[in-house]
């Protein structure tokens, strides 16, 4: 019988450097680097730079000299390019379609003084500010950083612990980190993306401590941080995203990106019913007339596109 291999999760978090914009640049010699001025790229240029890297990532190798990820190929690339482009595309658009029409049905809602003047809607907007204050000014980077390293890899640990893995490493710094684990399913590969571990934490802390001893004048407290850590995770998630993530490469960068936008959607409209912008119930409604309108618009698009094909 062949001993049997622990499969491995080894996620790097690297600073992309040099860089021109966001994107890496191969140098040399170290010390052209350092003369190295950063350009702003287009959009077309991005994308092209981008799939140029992803099409040419090379698998990561441990110490053990086998790989411990590489990116999806073959057949496998193609299903998942399909599921993500067939599938979770058109439901993300028909997801956030509904949103933006609860969004408009709650125009009144939002628009009242009140609802801006509450103390729960107050304190977390400046809870964000906070975040975006200290991360505009530089003024904690380095913990900012290793505080998201940190929650990514612990993220990655619990989603594995959850699917009755076993964490047999987990490594943070400022570089980077990595989880080795015997569990590998898109579950563990993108929990990081659409769990946000500090503010689930920041709400289970102040939710345990007010069971304990309700302590109502705190309560802007627990908002502000509610605030902060949710645009805390907003941030690094789209920061991330772009750069060198095997997360996203190994399971289908296409399919990869629709989940995690689903996730997050969902994330969303759950925060929103929190403050009483939305109803479940009214979003329901609003997906099924989304998803009929949508579907009605594309065959009248597949309908003219036939016409114009028989001219």
């Amino acid at each position: 019988m062949k001993p049997h291999r622990q499969s491995s999760r080894r996620v790097h978090r690297r600073m992309p450097q040099p860089e021109f914009g966001d994107w890496r640049v191969p140098v040399e010699k170290p010390h052209e680097a350092e003369h190295l001025q950063p350009k702003t790229l287009g959009v077309i240029k991005r994308l092209k730079v981008q799939a140029a890297y992803w099409q040419n990532m090379e698998p990561l190798y441990g110490s053990d000299g086998e790989a411990d990820w590489q990116p999806v190929h073959g057949v496998k690339r193609v299903i998942r390019l399909v599921i993500g482009l067939c599938l979770l595309l058109p439901l993300s658009v028909v997801m956030v379609y509904a949103l933006l029409l609860q969004l408009h049905h709650a125009a009144p809602v939002v628009g009242e003084l009140a609802f801006w003047q509450s103390e729960s809607v107050w304190f977390s907007v400046l809870g964000a500010l906070v975040f975006i204050s200290v991360k505009y000014f530089r003024l904690i980077d380095p913990m900012l950083m290793f505080a998201y390293v940190l929650g990514h890899e612990l993220t990655h640990a619990i989603a594995a612990v959850l699917c009755f893995g076993k964490v047999q490493a987990l490594s943070v710094d400022l570089d980077g980190g990595y989880v080795d684990t015997d569990t590998d399913n898109l579950f563990v590969a993108l929990a990081p993306y659409f769990i946000p571990l500090w503010m689930l934490l920041w709400l289970g802390v102040f939710f345990v401590a007010n069971w304990v001893y309700p302590f109502g004048s705190y309560l802007p407290w627990f908002y502000a941080g509610f605030g902060f850590w949710w645009c805390f995770h907003v941030y690094w998630t789209l920061w991330v995203i772009p750069r060198e993530q095997p997360d996203l490469l190994e399971n289908g960068v296409v399919l990869s990106f629709m989940i995690i936008m689903l996730t997050n959607v969902v994330s969303l409209v759950l925060m929103l019913r929190c403050f009483g912008v939305i109803s479940l119930r009214g979003y329901a409604k609003d997906f099924v007339a989304s998803a009929h309108e949508i579907a009605a618009a594309f065959g009248d698009l597949v309908k003219l596109l036939q016409a114009l094909l028989l001219i």
